[in-house]
């Protein structure tokens, strides 16, 4: 299976990245019945290249599509590869799309995607929402990452929450709130199906017991991150999907968009969760980080912002550590490393196999969006960071 890298396709792929060496003929006679293809170049921004032409071999990345393509449980809607600032890799698929539904966030209706079908992000949207916390603090909406939480929704001081809880605690996921969105969003233990529903979302985010002292423990919490969207909101002015699109989306060039809001307050932006972009689209956030804050010579997020939120800010559980190269966790984006440690990364991730990864020491952006819903990340067929360690990586190195 892809998952491990392992048996038939691991000895197919290094004998196809010996048989490379020879120039594009692998690329044009194609393996398994697929034959790399260059993008489609389009009026996006994107400049589109052949693999070869950024030092990139054809043949790891042919056999895993052949590979794919011979399987119906591969889960995948796309994979697009970024290097050096050119798309050379882009592939679509069919499978199922996302069903909000009630909020319930099921698998929908089977549909083909393609570079101008809007996916759903999942929790890669809470990375989104980090930029766009710091775009707010770059431009004098908000103070700092220091500004307490509580002081941007008065009215609820009376709740459990710690005024001690900072924004820099909600962006880490460290704020010692008590949360549980483990298990089915329609179960009433997950926490989620309550914020959804609830007529007053930021109170079912404020009212949990702190079990830890700010700072001091990582507590995956997508609530928190929903009251982040709503500072900028409250900050602002302006409700987060126009504060998105006026100073994040149109300086990347982003038209098409979809951000769903909340069930009783529309304006509420689902910060953690519901944004919809095109798979380029969120490669422009990648390559907007990795080129710290600057797009085509626009300096959109301040490169100290990015520094910021790519720097371990809290400790992870060794469970969490010992999956997905996972190496820290940083401003709603997580770290990781791979090549044991030699190569250093960090991720946008969301349930269902959305991925956006970027691996500076090697100019590299990686995009997946998939329909794995339901499916833990460690028992699904397809594993994106596998696919980078055993096939995307050694295809350059």
């Amino acid at each position: 299976m892809i998952r491990h890298a392992t048996g038939l396709l691991i000895i197919v792929l290094l004998s196809l990245v010996a048989c490379s060496e020879g120039g594009p003929q692998a690329a044009a006679t194609g393996v398994g019945g697929y034959a790399y293809r260059v993008p489609e170049a389009s009026d996006d921004g994107w400049s589109t290249v052949a693999l070869a032409d950024v030092g990139m071999q054809a043949a790891p990345l042919e056999a895993l599509m052949a590979d794919v393509l011979n399987r119906d449980d591969h889960h995948l809607h796309a994979i697009l590869i970024v290097k050096d600032g050119k798309l050379v890799f882009e592939e679509y698929f069919s499978g199922h799309d996302a069903d909000l539904t009630d909020y319930q966030f099921a698998p929908g209706p089977v549909r083909q995607f393609d570079r101008n079908t809007l996916h759903f992000l999942a929790s890669a949207s809470k990375s989104v929402t980090s930029l766009l916390l710091g775009i707010a603090i770059d431009r004098g909406f908000v103070r700092g990452v220091d500004d307490s939480m509580l002081s941007y929704f008065p009215g609820y001081g009376y709740t459990a929450a710690s005024d001690e809880i900072t924004l820099a605690h909600m962006l880490a996921m460290s704020t010692g709130l008590d949360w549980n969105e483990a298990g089915p969003y329609s179960s009433p233990s997950n926490l989620l199906n309550h914020l959804w529903h609830s007529p007053d979302p930021v109170r079912v985010v404020l009212e949990q017991r702190v079990v830890s002292a700010p700072g001091e423990r990582f507590i995956y919490n997508s609530g928190t991150t929903n009251l982040l969207g709503e500072v900028v909101r409250r900050a602002s002015g302006m409700p987060l999907r126009e504060f998105a699109e006026r100073y994040l989306f149109s300086p990347l060039g982003i038209s098409d968009f979809e951000w769903v809001g909340f069930q009783h307050d529309p304006d509420m932006a689902l910060a953690s969760s519901a944004l919809y972009l095109r798979p380029r689209d969120m490669a422009k956030i990648g390559q907007l980080m990795l080129q710290e804050g600057t797009w085509q010579g626009q300096q959109v997020v301040s490169a100290e912002w990015v520094r910021a939120s790519v720097r371990n800010a809290i400790s992870l559980p060794s469970s969490m550590r010992r999956s997905f190269h996972t190496a820290g966790y940083g401003y709603q984006w997580w770290l990781e490393s791979y090549n044991s440690g030699r190569i250093k990364a960090y991720s946008a991730r969301g349930h269902g196999l959305q991925f956006i990864v970027v691996l500076p020491d090697v100019g590299l952006v990686v995009v997946f969006t998939g329909g794995a819903w339901g499916i833990s990340p460690e028992t699904a067929p397809v594993q994106y960071d596998h696919v980078i360690e055993k096939v995307i990586l050694p295809s350059i190195l």
